[in-house]
């Protein structure tokens, strides 16, 4: 019987497994490295004409849901308003696969956005893995990213800030604290719209509570606001364990000139 060499049975079973690459995998690449850079130019036409009517997206953002177009190209808008100077770094391109590995035609790839943000001047670096799917014209029909989206936000996006401290008459803390962690409290306060973060805390030495939220702009607290004072319940339910009733609450807001050090 014949020997067969250590390296032969390796390169025989690489052959065997080994694909060979889609036949549109160098035109969609070449379509997403268009799609980046067309990004960067802020050419909301050019890009697009590249992106199918019925591509379904999905984002980084935490709880968001997959998108269609018309909120596709709304995001693409957000981020050409938002940033300048912006470009794509790419560490790698690869090819895609479908469920069962075989490859697609897909497109991936790991890399790094660059660019300044408008309102704060802080130049952004963000990390990331994006994937891109074609229909059979070629259309981008599917997208995704994963990169750390509220890390980008913290870092470089202004913040409108709403402060309100509630100052509670003694041994009438759990009161307040019950209507407060309620369904129709704060639960409430972070599902309104607009709601971007909610955080509360306590100081017993002073018998107040400070609670600090977020908001997408000034108007959407403004909307908030006038919702709990006119048609809501729970302003009125804590007016009566709280230091000189309705002056109890003190609300910061609106804020501006949001900066960080």
């Amino acid at each position: 019987m014949k020997k067969i060499s250590l390296l032969a049975i390796v390169v025989l079973f690489a052959s065997s497994c080994m694909q060979q690459q889609h036949p549109d995998y160098e035109k969609n690449l070449e379509t997403a490295k268009k799609l980046f850079h067309l990004h960067g130019l802020e050419d909301y036409d050019g890009q697009a004409a590249l992106i199918s009517k019925d591509i379904v997206a999905e984002t980084s953002l935490y709880g968001s849901e997959k998108m269609g177009y018309d909120e596709f190209m709304a995001n693409i808008k957000g981020y050409h308003m938002a940033f300048d100077n912006v470009k794509y770094t790419p560490e790698v391109w690869l090819p895609g696969s479908d469920t069962l590995g075989n490859l697609n035609g897909s497109v991936r790839t790991y890399g790094v956005w660059t660019g300044t943000q408008v309102q704060t001047k802080k130049e952004l670096s963000l990390k990331g893995y994006w994937y891109f799917g074609f229909d059979e014209d070629g259309l981008l029909n599917a997208q995704g990213d994963y990169f750390d989206f509220g890390g980008m936000i913290d870092a470089v996006y202004p913040k409108n800030l709403v402060i309100v401290s509630l100052d509670i008459r003694e041994g009438k803390l759990d009161n307040v604290l019950e209507i407060l962690n309620s369904e129709g409290g704060l639960p409430t306060t972070r599902a309104y719209d607009g709601c971007l973060s909610l955080e509360m805390t306590i100081n017993e030495n002073s018998n107040t509570i400070w609670v600090v939220g977020e908001w997408a702009t000034n108007d959407h607290y403004a909307a908030y606001l006038k919702w709990r004072q006119t048609e809501d319940t729970v302003i009125g339910a804590m007016v009566p364990f709280l230091k000189g009733g309705a002056e109890g609450i003190n609300i910061v807001h609106p804020n501006t000139g949001y900066q960080s050090f």
